[in-house]
């Protein structure tokens, strides 16, 4: 069994500290076993949100591998003295678990976008990984199209489902259902289905290495301008945690 280290705690959400060779190789731990394993990948926004959604909260700390999916996360545990290594991006995540299933024969279905990205996504995939498993659906559910998903994700062997319904329904989805389907990882996957599909891009290399990333996506989807009050609510959060801590150690 790989081990991870300890969980650090961020704001009450609780974080593996991994990087990300040690996160694939737990999940493809999780596929050997083929037991049910939820996969979250916080960031600062979703931990504002937990802060609020008790439901999101409960669902992130009962997840069997809780990624630190952003810079701001890894900038605050350096504050707070826990020091993750690096940030796990969700994308480099799915992009690195595609690559493995292709060497290992894993099958994957992807749930989520509007109707088609998944389904362009999986093409895209496939151009470069041709004999890759994969089903898709897109994420707009109505109860008999959600009956149908899971009659044929449950039917079907899928070693790893991919949804991206975005925060949290994407994690409630999950939480409620990935137990009764037969299937080793589910993980909550935003906005990757877009990016595999070509739809959008990742920023330059060189801003994702200064933790520019998030700005790129704004100028990219600037709806997304609301949603970025969340980090400065995290920044001055984390700043009061790590004065509250200091003036423990006085």
């Amino acid at each position: 069994m790989i081990e991870v280290r300890e969980r650090i705690n961020i704001l009450g959400v609780f974080i593996d500290h991994v990087n990300q060779s040690e996160a694939i190789n737990k999940i493809e731990e999780f596929i050997q076993n083929q037991d049910s394993n939820l996969v979250v990948t916080p960031n600062a926004e979703m931990i504002i949100r937990a802060q609020q959604d008790k439901e999101l909260k409960e669902i992130l700390n009962s997840a069997q591998l809780s990624i630190p999916d952003g810079a701001g996360v890894v900038l605050a545990s350096k504050l707070l003295k826990y020091n993750l290594e690096e940030r796990v991006a969700g994308v480099d995540l799915v992009e690195e678990l595609l690559a493995r299933g292709n060497q290992k024969g894993y099958s994957f279905y992807f749930l989520g976008g509007k109707p088609g990205v998944a389904e362009e996504a999986k093409n895209k995939v496939k151009e470069k990984y041709h004999d890759l498993k994969i089903r898709t659906h897109h994420g707009y559910l109505n109860t008999n199209l959600e009956a149908k998903v899971l009659d044929e994700i449950g039917q079907n062997r899928v070693d790893v489902l991919l949804v991206g319904m975005g925060v949290p329904l994407q994690e409630k989805w999950l939480n409620k259902h990935l137990d009764l389907l037969n299937v080793a990882v589910g993980i909550g996957v935003g906005g990757s289905f877009d990016i595999l599909a070509e739809k959008k891009t990742r920023a330059p290399k060189l801003m994702q290495k200064i933790h520019l990333e998030w700005l790129y996506r704004l100028a990219q989807e600037p709806e997304r301008l609301g949603r970025m009050s969340s980090i400065p609510k995290f920044i001055y959060r984390i700043v009061q945690e790590r004065i509250r801590k200091l003036n423990k150690l006085k």
